[in-house]
């Protein structure tokens, strides 16, 4: 369990790095960022399953080896969870890539990945730090938000001609809604932790198969906006949690 001091010292929290979990000094659990922002509607997501699901049974129904009703079954119950399969794998290259900023942004030199869609990332941070003109000046930085209780990580915050810009890197195949509503979330308790405003807030998305990069720059009138969408996530959230603990 880590100890995480925030606020000049004033605020302690806890991070049990394995479970990715936050908590009060006391034992009490604090939400993340992306549990409350989860409770947003995707509805690209069962789609995309359906698709994965249809992919492996195409590539995996052969007639010649799949002969009984039990085999049958199997192969449907394996093509079901296809889509966690690759969602997971994707999450893991995602870290990898993730790190490797991380570590290059701290100044230090990482070897370039052997995977060829975590080096497509890589390929596309370096491409879009180039051209972005910032200078990062923090990266993984743990974020509270005393006056709503909830803790993250962000991915980074720098500065591009002395104005504050706080960002968020992505691994996805685009980029969507929530991300920005996780992206106000931190905003929101940087800016009650400093008392300094940032000028704008920018989503960088990876290509892990393209090498190229996506951006979404969000100034501060549109996060004015988002922040107060974001917010309406924590009671609702909340609200369910409740209502699972009582069934």
């Amino acid at each position: 369990m880590e100890t995480i001091k925030l606020y000049k010292g004033k605020v302690t929290i806890l991070f049990d790095r394995d479970r990715h979990r936050f908590f009060h000094p006391d034992g009490t659990s604090i939400k993340g960022v992306t549990t409350y922002t989860g409770v947003i509607d995707k509805p690209a997501l069962i789609p995309w399953a359906v698709k994965m699901m249809g992919l492996f049974l195409y590539k995996n129904w052969d007639v010649k080896k799949i002969k009984t009703e039990a085999e049958k079954a199997n192969l449907i119950e394996t093509a079901k969870r296809e889509f966690r399969r690759i969602k997971e794998e994707a999450a893991e290259k995602g870290k990898e890539a993730h790190a490797w900023a991380e570590d290059w942004s701290k100044g230090k030199k990482p070897k370039m990945p052997e995977d060829t869609e975590v080096r497509n990332a890589v390929i596309a941070f370096l491409d879009w730090f180039k051209q972005s003109e910032i200078k990062i000046t923090s990266s993984e930085r743990f974020i509270y938000s005393i006056k709503y209780d909830y803790a993250g990580i962000m991915d980074w915050e720098g500065t591009r001609k002395r104005d504050l810009i706080i960002g968020d890197y992505k691994t996805t195949n685009g980029i969507y809604n929530e991300m920005r509503f996780q992206l106000a979330l931190y905003w929101n308790a940087r800016e009650e932790e400093t008392g300094k405003q940032y000028k704008e807030g920018d989503i960088i998305q990876f290509g892990k198969q393209t090498a190229e990069f996506g951006k979404l720059i969000i100034p501060r009138q549109e996060y004015l906006k988002d922040i107060k969408a974001a917010l309406g996530c924590l009671p609702l959230r909340n609200r369910l949690d409740e209502l699972k603990k009582k069934r």
